[in-house]
């Protein structure tokens, strides 16, 4: 065939809220997603200022659209790209979202529609 190489992909989308704080504090950090039996299978997407992200997967040194079906643990990844927004965005979430065992959000791959993940301020 000619399609694209890799393994099957769906789109995912969706939104963060930070509850008892602006999520456009964290504008430019990502969302990661792992797959739940596998932790080295993973997706990521940029936090938009208006909390909205796409996951992406990397696979063979390719970004793919979208993620593979499974279960996924979520966390927070934290920039080191802009270290005058880093303190910001430290000081806006709780430290709990920047683990898989801790953070307590998930996701299911494919998704009936947006994605709405909701995490504490600090």
């Amino acid at each position: 065939g000619c399609g694209r190489g890799g393994p099957k992909t769906y789109p995912i989308h969706g939104k963060l809220e930070l509850v008892g704080n602006d999520v456009a504090h964290l504008a430019g950090n990502h969302i990661e997603a792992a797959l739940a039996g596998d932790l080295t299978k993973r997706a990521s997407g940029v936090i938009r200022a208006d909390g909205t992200f796409k996951l992406e997967t990397l696979h063979a040194g390719s970004t793919i659209t979208g993620a593979t079906a499974g279960a996924y643990l979520v966390r927070i990844v934290l920039s080191d790209d802009d270290a005058a927004a880093r303190p910001q965005a430290t000081q806006a979430i709780a430290s709990r979202y920047l683990s898989f065992q801790t953070s307590g959000l998930s996701l299911e791959v494919p998704s009936a529609g947006p994605i709405n993940l909701q995490a504490a301020a600090r």
